[in-house]
């Protein structure tokens, strides 16, 4: 049980099915999962030392929020493991591959034109996810979703935002039709611009309240630590 319910964490953070900042009980997400307290407690240590949750001096419990500077780093880290994946993936695809990761995209497509933020952003953790498992690469994979569990909760802050829903799936599409034609560095080079645009949209929203916290901040006296 204790691992059935770390899962379905760990996946719905990755999915962006938590907000940064959120606070949460162990009560609450017991009963939300059907599952006594003990399990969820147990996963949710697992979790805060991948980084996903944190316990205040109080013992509340919330998602963790990146800073820009965290964000940059995780975002470079995608950039290169990602776009490897997709491109080796590209020279993997079968045709059973070719309609399951068409269907996966129309999905996502779909949710995107409803405005449908949970439901984009729960397709597209499978889309790509799926075409990652293709590349047949599962340390590499597994890498990747360490990196989900820290940025996966960050999405929901940009994804209402209809200009960059189309923007994502303009990348989508490229992604698709590279792997369609088995274009590998045309797969790294879409999935690199679908990470960078994300990237970019979450600076300016991340960078906004620290440059605020900063501005407000009183300015302190230097303590003389000569002695």
């Amino acid at each position: 049980m204790a691992d059935q319910v770390y899962r379905h964490l760990r996946d719905g953070v990755m999915a962006g099915r938590f907000a940064p900042g959120q606070r949460l009980t162990i009560r609450g997400l017991a009963e939300a999962l059907g599952s006594s307290p003990m399990p969820v407690r147990e996963a949710l240590r697992r979790l805060q030392a991948e980084g996903a949750f944190e316990f205040s001096d109080t013992a509340r419990l919330s998602v963790v929020q990146l800073s820009g500077a965290q964000l940059r780093d995780v975002r470079d880290a995608r950039v290169a493991l990602e776009g490897l994946l997709a491109e080796r993936a590209a020279s993997r695809m079968t045709g059973v591959d070719d309609a399951e990761i068409t269907q996966l995209y129309d999905r996502l497509q779909a949710a995107a034109d409803a405005l449908d933020v949970p439901g984009y952003l729960s397709a597209n953790f499978a889309f790509h996810r799926r075409i990652y498992e293709i590349a047949q690469a599962p340390i590499i994979l597994g890498a990747v979703e360490n990196f989900w569990v820290l940025i996966g909760p960050c999405f929901v802050l940009v994804a209402p935002d209809a200009t960059h829903l189309r923007r994502s799936m303009d990348a989508h599409r490229r992604i698709l039709d590279a792997l369609m034609h088995r274009d590998g560095p045309a797969a790294r080079a879409a999935v690199t611009d679908d990470i960078m645009q994300a990237a970019n949209c979450l600076s300016r929203v991340i960078d906004k309240p620290e440059k605020a916290r900063s501005v407000a901040a009183p300015k302190r006296r230097r303590r003389d630590v000569s002695a």
